[in-house]
This record gives structure tokens, sequence and C-alpha cells, in this order.
């Protein structure tokens, strides 16, 4: 295990098995009440502007180079508190209610709108936009929700460790030494 200021890195193997994380949460510090198994992806960088790359052809290939990058692993049982596991459960409960909101306004007012009166059209119209707006924008609330953001951990470029970005103290203090 390597670590810089703030930053511990623990071998893959280490965190692919259950039992080996520490009982604190490595968010708040506080003592674990669920181990979660999830799966951590490193971050990727793509070459290529963006910018000058908007047809599908490069999308395509973006998307191909970022498949090729992506490195995964399992995490067993990592700590989570109370106040972890109802921040991730807010969050969630936001982006199904957005989510399922957003989907009952567009498809309810399409189909309304289909057998209503033409006079009233437009004002299904205007629902359905807003419902498809909020559906979309239920993908916010259903990051602040994730996993590797709520952790604060990654996958290294590599994939033959995980990176911990600021571990609460009692996190840290848990860890295997070197």
């Amino acid at each position: 295990m390597r670590h810089e200021p703030n930053v511990y890195t623990l071998p893959a193997e280490l965190v692919q098995q259950p039992g080996n994380l520490p009982a604190h949460c490595s968010r708040h510090g506080n003592e674990a009440v669920k181990r979660v198994d999830f799966a951590l992806q490193s971050k990727v960088e793509i070459e290529g502007n963006r910018a000058l790359s908007g047809n599908v052809l490069s999308t395509t290939d973006r998307l191909g180079q970022r498949a090729k990058k992506v490195r995964v692993t399992n995490v067993k049982g990592w700590p989570l508190c109370r106040e972890c596991v109802r921040f991730r459960a807010f969050w969630l409960t936001i982006a199904l209610v957005m989510f399922a909101g957003g989907l009952l306004a567009f498809a309810g007012s399409l189909l309304v709108g289909i057998v209503a009166d033409t006079s009233t059209v437009q004002a299904f119209a205007g629902v359905a936009i807003v419902g498809f707006v909020v559906m979309i924008a239920s993908a916010f609330p259903f990051h602040r929700a994730g996993m590797a953001r709520l952790v604060g951990a990654a996958t290294s470029a590599d994939g033959q460790s995980i990176v911990i970005v600021r571990p609460s103290p009692a996190f840290a203090a848990e860890l295997p030494r070197p």
C-alpha cells in the first residue's frame, strides 16, 4: 500500500476479498452499519479533441478507445456508515421520483393528447416536454448517489490497485500497513 498526503493506494486483490477493509466509513469515519459490493472503474483520458469530433464515427471511435482503456475492480464489503446509507438512499429516491414522474408526465400527456380534443394538444405537448426534461435530469441525482463518488475511490489506470482520495482518519488508521 502506497500513500501520498490524503491519497491511499490499496492492491486490487485486497479489496476483492470480503473482510479485508476497515470497520469505519471512508467518508465520515463512523462505524459501518452496512457493507456493500460494487464495481469501481478507472478514470480514462481519451486522445483527441471533443469539440472537433462531434460526428457519429468519431464518437464511436472515442467510445471504443474508452472501452479498451477502462479498468474495473469488483469491491467486496466496502463499509458504509448510517450517514452514507441515508445520503445514498435520499439521492436514489430523488432520482427515482424524477424519472418516474417525468416518464408518467411524458407518456401520459402524449396518450391524453392523442385522445383529447385538438385545442388542448399544445398544453399536452408542453407537459410532454417538461416530463422528458425531468426524466433526463434524473441522471444528476443518480450520479450523486454513485458509490465511487460516495466513497471517494477509483481503480488505478492499470487496474492493479484502488486509489482512495482523502479518506477519514479512522478509515486510514485501519488500513493495512506496507
